[in-house]
């Protein structure tokens, strides 16, 4: 920064001095006396007027006010003029000289007028702020310009002026540069929250650059600022308590007060992934809780919920894979634990069909395997023990009977009989005392029906027979020549009348 006053300049005009009346050869070879009564006439003249009238007409206003203070413009302007120039008005001068030195003057004017032009843009900018130490140094040129043109050295001056106006397109050129330095300090401490400093920086941005048009979104996020850092600040709090959602409010009020503002931004996402990975701990933590009370589908739906939390995150698969396993080992479990039961409840079909859904989990199953094996026969003998009673009727034939006694015997040969088989035993030892004892049977005909009891043997003809035959469902069949046959089923029961006529008596 400089102490130098910034003094707006003008162009002040110069007017050269007229030319001199040049002498005039009139001689003649044959007037010469005249001649010379004239020639001295127009000395004495011209004489009069280099001495008494030209030294009026050239005035000390041919000097051009600089980039200097008004002290100093007016004590220059009373410098006379160099001993080179005291000594042209002095003497003749040709209009040549005249000619050259105004053009001097003009170059000189010219490259002051573009000096002075570029020097009011910058002041518009307040260079004198930001143009140290260039600006200073220009103004040192443009001062040492003007008193070079007060001396009328116009040559010195033009290269004087020509240097302050080098220096000035410096800082012009450096001007874009210079904002942008100014626009990045600006928005750091907008982004840092320095409310004083941005509204400096804004203060200046709008001096050196006042038609940029970013000015427009800066002011509006200047005026956020406010609410943006109170935002941010209850942010800060609501973390720290472990209110970690009313952060994620508090910071994208922030961001919706200022938009561009990065470090609200920035925070707003790291709330959110702090946000995210709570309820991703919180959701795992809850499906193992679920998993450990055997509540898996609750589980499923946690780990599943943490998964899409953050998406390619490994703990929910491998949760996933270690609820699946211990939902298979519940499983297994369950099966040997009903299985067991089955069993103790002599429910044997049961059993084998709760083992074998085991297996079907896993074939390796040990317990499965062992009881299926123990199982399967208690199943088929429970099967014939049941089936027994109710087909009791079949055990006229011989070898169903014989199957039956094998099966009671088989079910009394178990020394650890639950109450089923109990009961079952004592079912078949009775239906089998009821099927091995004999029954009175009468048997009736004409004496001419040729009669045949099917599995048991052939009658023959007969009138009337008595037979002993044990309790069942029995089959007689009559044939006699010229009649049609006759086929008489009838049951055979302890406590019945057991008589039955078989005659064959429809001709044919």
């Amino acid at each position: 920064m400089t102490d130098h006053k910034e003094q707006p300049l003008s162009a002040t005009t110069f007017e050269p001095a007229p030319a001199k009346t040049e002498s005039v050869d009139l001689g003649s070879e044959g007037g010469q006396p005249r001649l010379v009564v004239i020639a001295l006439a127009t000395a004495a003249v011209l004489m009069v007027f280099v001495f008494f009238v030209l030294p009026q007409l050239v005035t000390p206003d041919d000097v051009a006010p600089g980039l200097i203070e008004p002290e100093q413009a007016a004590s220059s302007g009373n410098i006379v003029a160099s001993d080179s120039v005291a000594k042209d008005t002095g003497n003749e001068r040709s209009p040549f000289a005249e000619a050259r030195e105004s053009a001097l003057r003009r170059d000189a004017q010219e490259v002051l007028q573009s000096l002075l032009t570029l020097q009011e843009s910058l002041a518009e900018r307040e260079v004198a702020k930001w143009g140290e130490p260039i600006y200073g140094e220009a103004l040192g040129h443009a001062t040492a310009g003007d008193t070079a043109y007060r001396e009328r050295d116009f040559t010195g001056a033009t290269e004087e002026y020509q240097l302050a106006l080098d220096q000035l397109l410096e800082l012009e050129a450096s001007l874009p540069e210079r904002i942008k330095a100014l626009y990045d300090t600006l928005v750091s401490a907008i982004e840092s929250g320095d409310v004083l400093a941005a509204q400096a920086r804004f203060s200046e941005l709008t001096k050196m650059a006042p038609t940029d048009i970013r000015l427009i979104a800066l002011e509006d996020r200047l005026a956020a600022l406010p609410a943006v850092i109170a935002a941010l600040d209850t942010a800060v709090e609501r973390e720290a308590s472990g209110n970690l959602g009313a952060a994620v409010e508090a910071a994208t009020d922030a961001t919706r007060a200022d938009p561009a503002h990065q470090r609200a931004d920035a925070r707003l996402s790291e709330l959110r992934t702090a946000l995210t990975r709570q309820q991703f701990t919180d959701a795992m933590t809850a499906g193992y809780g679920a998993m450990g009370t055997k509540a898996f589908e609750s589980a499923e739906q946690q780990f599943r919920s943490a998964a899409r939390l953050i998406p390619g995150a490994p703990e929910p698969g491998a949760a996933l894979i270690e609820l699946e396993q211990a939902r298979t080992q519940n499983t297994l479990l369950g099966l040997r634990e009903q299985g067991t039961q089955a069993e103790r409840e002599e429910r044997w079909a049961d059993a084998v069909g709760l083992y074998q859904q085991a297996l079907e989990i896993d074939a390796l199953m040990l317990f499965a395997t062992e009881g299926v094996a123990r199982a399967e026969p208690r199943a088929d003998l429970d099967t014939r023990l049941e089936t027994m009673p109710r087909e009791r009727d079949r055990l006229i034939d011989a070898r169903i009977m014989r199957l039956a006694q094998d099966t009671l015997a088989e079910a009394e040969a178990i020394a650890d009989r639950g109450p089923r088989l109990q009961a079952q035993i004592a079912a078949a030892r009775d239906t089998l005392a009821y099927a091995s004892t004999p029954v009175a049977v009468t048997m009736t005909s004409d004496g001419l029906t040729d009669i045949t009891l099917l599995r048991v043997r052939r009658l023959g003809t007969l009138a009337q027979q008595t037979l002993s035959l044990r309790p069942g469902v029995y089959t007689a069949v009559g044939i006699r020549n010229g009649y049609r046959d006759v086929r008489i089923k009838f049951e055979v029961r302890p406590e019945q009348q057991n008589t039955v006529a078989v005659r064959c008596v429809e001709t044919i």
